[in-house]
């Protein structure tokens, strides 16, 4: 197939850029939390490393989802028409292997940048750096042993939340690593729905995701629950003092998560076209979730 002709915007859709909320609102949040105990703690906080790590996730973010979307194409995963298909091979658009240095590209931009941080604070933090590099290259392999959603918590919760922290501080925060949950739950479940949408599709790819190995009825409960909790732990942090109680103006969302909740339930296990497009609704609840969910603590900071 010759390849069309490819513009600025092109390059920019391949990567998905869509799917950047995942990787900036771990950083956001993170900052907000920094931003609000350092005057409570008398905390010293190195805000360029801090805001640093933010072009650095969106660009490994980036760069997974190419080679991902590769390995996805030469494994057959994403075959023409169905609903999870990435378009920039398909189309003619990309060569695969054009895909595929380009993800590498990407990843080594962000590399270079965590190089930059790590040097600026401490090689302590290597390790988070490793993992950061390891599960984007590792997740195909991950998802298809249903092992996808605990790739995406780490990615995008776990990791972040404490990585940032620390090359801000010197300093571990395990608190982070509860806190992180609440959005981070949400961003599972965008994985989530999208494999249950793609349960039928991914048998015949021979992938077992979490959602096929459950069974679409199990799937549709465990989405419920990735959705509920959140809301949950607002209630309980707040009630127990361990965040202000401007935390609860995340229930902004609550309809939101409802409305996704039931189009969920409503849908018959395994019939892809009745959550078609769920994991953009739940896309959408978790941007401003996490935004607001980091607003609550710089606003209890500042007004307070």
């Amino acid at each position: 197939m010759e390849l069309q002709k490819r513009t600025l915007k092109d390059w920019v859709i391949a990567t998905r850029p869509w799917s950047a909320p995942a990787s900036v609102i771990p950083v956001l949040f993170s900052l907000a939390y920094l931003f609000f105990i350092s005057h409570q703690e008398g905390l010293e906080v190195n805000w360029l490393n801090a805001w640093l790590c933010l072009p650095m996730l969106v660009i490994l973010h980036f760069g997974g989802n190419l080679v991902s979307d590769y390995y996805d194409n030469i494994n057959k995963v994403d075959i023409p028409g169905s609903l999870n298909g990435v378009r920039s091979m398909e189309s003619g658009k990309f060569k695969p292997k054009e895909i595929l240095f380009y993800g590498y590209a990407l990843l080594g931009i962000g590399a270079i940048i965590g190089l930059f941080i790590v040097w600026n604070s401490s090689v302590e933090v290597l390790w988070i750096g490793a993992l950061a590099l390891i599960l984007p290259l590792g997740y195909p392999w991950l998802k298809a042993h249903a092992l996808g959603d605990l790739d995406i918590l780490l990615c995008f919760a776990l990791l972040p939340s404490i990585g940032v922290a620390f090359v801000a501080t010197e300093a571990y925060h395990p608190e982070l690593l509860l806190y992180c949950l609440p959005y981070g739950l949400l961003t599972v479940a965008i994985l989530h729905a999208n494999n249950t949408r793609d349960i039928r599709n991914d048998h015949r790819a021979g992938l077992e995701t979490f959602p096929r190995l459950t069974g679409g009825k199990a799937a549709q409960y465990v989405y419920t629950a990735e959705l509920t909790l959140p809301y949950v732990m607002l209630v309980v942090f707040a009630v127990c003092g361990w965040l202000p109680m401007w935390l609860l103006i995340g229930f902004l969302t609550l309809p939101i998560a409802v409305k996704n909740i039931r189009t969920m339930l409503k849908a018959r296990p395994e019939e892809e076209l009745d959550i078609a497009t769920l994991d953009q609704a739940t896309a959408q609840l978790q941007l401003p979730f996490g935004l607001l969910y980091a607003l609550s603590l710089v606003i209890a900071e500042l007004f307070i």
